[in-house]
């Protein structure tokens, strides 16, 4: 009988009732996507909820927002007893802004639970890999960090969207972006007339330290820096080019290169090197040619404007030396993983910013390479997005 009524409920029917309830819990961990992880005891099994602006062991009043087919979303009704990372945040739109989730927690416990994610993922989906996580890196620029940020307009409000919403907070500041942008947001906000439909705006640095902005899409990334972090970025910047030296390869293959973050230092570092370097952006691959051009290093490196994966299928010059890798938050495409599956390059370098996707690539990878490098990048303070570097080394 209790079989025939089982598949009379719809799915997920068993947390249904729980919608609304309140419940008293205690944070476990933080969780990729920014909110507090904690736990409540439904019949014979334990259910996650994921509660926005929690912190680590923070004791909460909950209720419950949302019901899943297998998770629950909450929200803070009450602080009972705070975690010892828990402070109060600097920004004054923090709560309503959905760009900064974690300004509440701590700079350390930040990048504690930054390896954490990076662990459990590793341990879910990469039972068995083995691997050392190297310590954090990271800079004192923990606020005014970032060189470009993107703002949203509807009516006359211009600021960004609210957590998970497509309400805007209006802001006249930006506290995580770097003093230049920081001050010319009042300025910016006098030059648009309100407009009825949604717009976005990318205000940005450019290579000669003004200020500028346009709308999003109009330009694409130009002339910005590839990393919105040029503090960690030259950090990471180091880092890729020492562990390419110790290496010494003879021919780099450089697959969603941008505007080549990586590959000048890559040609400055080894000169008797040949970079084969691939970007989709023709905005970005023009101003890598003119760079090449600038610095005479059209023997040294070729662009090419193409897609990765087609590149893969079609090049003849395909290094079986070193290849890197930087793709877009998305990860890389099946048929790349798949190309460097079957021609197994010596190493593989991804430098990856989400690290789910991170860990789904490297399961088609790591039964022909091992890790020879793991360490997070902290290019994100006060967010749970992180840079990874993982060197694979073939077998």
């Amino acid at each position: 009988m209790s079989d025939i009524n089982s598949k009379t409920q719809k799915r997920g029917s068993d947390l249904e009732s729980l919608l609304h309830s309140e419940h008293i819990v205690t944070v476990e961990k933080m969780a990729v996507g920014g909110s507090a992880v904690a736990r409540i005891a439904v019949a014979d099994k334990s259910v996650v909820v994921f509660i926005p602006y929690g912190a680590p062991n923070d004791e909460l009043k909950i209720k419950i927002s949302a019901v899943e087919k297998n998770f629950l979303n909450g929200e803070i009704i009450e602080i009972i007893k705070a975690g010892s990372s828990r402070r109060t945040a600097a920004c004054e739109y923090f709560g309503q802004c959905g760009g900064c989730l974690w300004q509440h927690i701590d700079e350390s416990e930040q990048v504690l639970q930054k390896e954490l994610i990076l662990k459990d993922l590793f341990k879910k989906f990469l039972p068995g890999v083995e691997y050392n996580l190297l310590p954090t890196v990271s800079t004192p620029e923990k606020l005014g960090y970032r060189n470009r940020i993107q703002l949203k307009q509807i009516g006359q409000k211009i600021g960004y969207f609210k957590h998970e919403s497509h309400d805007i907070v209006e802001i006249n500041n930006c506290l995580i972006s770097e003093t230049a942008l920081q001050n010319y947001i009042p300025t910016f906000k006098t030059k648009l007339r309100p407009s009825e439909k949604l717009k976005k705006f990318e205000l940005k640095i450019n290579q000669t330290g003004g200020v500028e902005h346009y709308p999003v899409g109009e330009f694409g990334e130009g002339l910005a820096f590839s990393q919105v972090n040029r503090f960690v970025n030259q950090k990471l910047v180091e880092t890729v080019t020492g562990l390419a030296q110790k290496l010494n390869p003879e021919q780099i293959t450089e697959l969603y290169a941008g505007a080549g973050n990586f590959t000048f230092p890559l040609a400055e570092a080894l000169p008797k090197t040949a970079i084969q370097a691939v970007e989709l952006s023709s905005q970005l691959t023009k101003s890598a040619v003119e760079r090449i051009k600038t610095e005479k290093k059209h023997k040294k490196i070729s662009f090419f404007t193409t897609k990765s994966e087609i590149y893969c299928r079609n090049s003849a010059t395909f290094s079986e030396d070193f290849v890197l890798l930087d793709p877009p938050r998305s990860g890389c495409d099946s048929e790349v993983i798949s190309v460097l599956s079957d021609k197994k390059p010596k190493a593989i370098l991804y430098i990856s910013c989400h690290p789910v996707n991170l860990v789904r690539d490297l399961k088609n990878l790591t039964t022909k390479y091992k890790i020879g490098h793991l360490q997070i990048f902290d290019m994100f303070p006060q967010t749970d997005h992180f840079e990874t570097v993982c060197l694979l080394e073939r077998i």
